[in-house]
């Protein structure tokens, strides 16, 4: 009875250890990233200003270039603008264009525009006076050469009685100008190997000439002396 027994207890265990495994299918929950949405820099409204066609120039949507705008005279339509890329976009060696119109709301009369070179991006507009007839010129930078003291600009006279404003031609190659208003010339100062003034003025055309040779500061700027030295120069070019 016992031997009955004990194969029988033999007989529960080998089946139950033969009982086929389950087969668990195990799922995965895969989570998907989307791919990061590229966004475009869109540059603030207050910077870009430009021209998309050639009916509307001034107050145009620019995304390249920084526009600054300056009404000279009392009647605003007149504008001077400046449309800075600091890029060559125009032509080569050239990164602005500057334009002088009238805004007509919706055209523009474009009276003049040039294309220059202006090495930076902001605040490179001046307003100073430089022929003594109390109206606020337009100085615009351009550069800076040699140690990096050298200074060189455009200069734009506004006639406010003509409604005009006259490019003077050469003032981009003087260096460091100062407007003397006692002697109404226009001072140079080279910064080099040794220190320089120049003299000059604008004739009626605009255009600078020098009056005499330049000469070197060897007396410290006093200006009392320079005065001097100025005084003296127009005497002899006036012979």
């Amino acid at each position: 009875m016992k031997n009955i027994l004990l194969l029988f207890c033999v007989f529960v265990i080998y089946a139950c250890n033969n009982v086929p495994a389950t087969k668990q299918n195990v799922v995965k929950n895969e989570i998907i990233i989307p791919k990061s949405i590229k966004r475009a820099f869109i540059k603030p409204d207050s910077l870009i200003h430009g021209n998309t066609s050639d009916s509307k120039v001034f107050n145009q949507c620019d995304p390249n270039c920084v526009w600054q705008y300056y009404h000279p005279f009392r009647d605003t339509s007149y504008v001077f603008a400046v449309q800075n890329c600091c890029e060559e976009f125009f032509e080569k060696g050239k990164t602005a264009r500057i334009y002088f119109g009238i805004d007509r709301g919706q055209t523009d009369k474009i009276i003049w525009a040039e294309h220059v070179f202006i090495k930076i991006q902001n605040d490179f507009m001046e307003y100073k006076d430089f022929n003594g007839d109390g109206t606020m010129d337009i100085l615009i930078f351009s550069e800076t050469g040699g140690r990096g003291g050298n200074a060189f600009y455009y200069l734009y006279l506004v006639d406010a009685k003509n409604k005009k404003i006259n490019c003077v031609q050469g003032f981009e190659d003087i260096v460091n100008p100062e407007y003397n208003k006692k002697h109404n010339v226009i001072i140079a100062y080279g910064l080099s190997g040794t220190n320089n003034y120049s003299i000059y003025k604008i004739s009626n055309a605009n255009k600078v000439y020098k009056i005499g040779e330049s000469f070197e500061d060897d007396f410290d700027s006093d200006e009392d002396l320079l005065d001097r030295k100025i005084t003296q120069a127009l005497k002899v070019n006036e012979e």
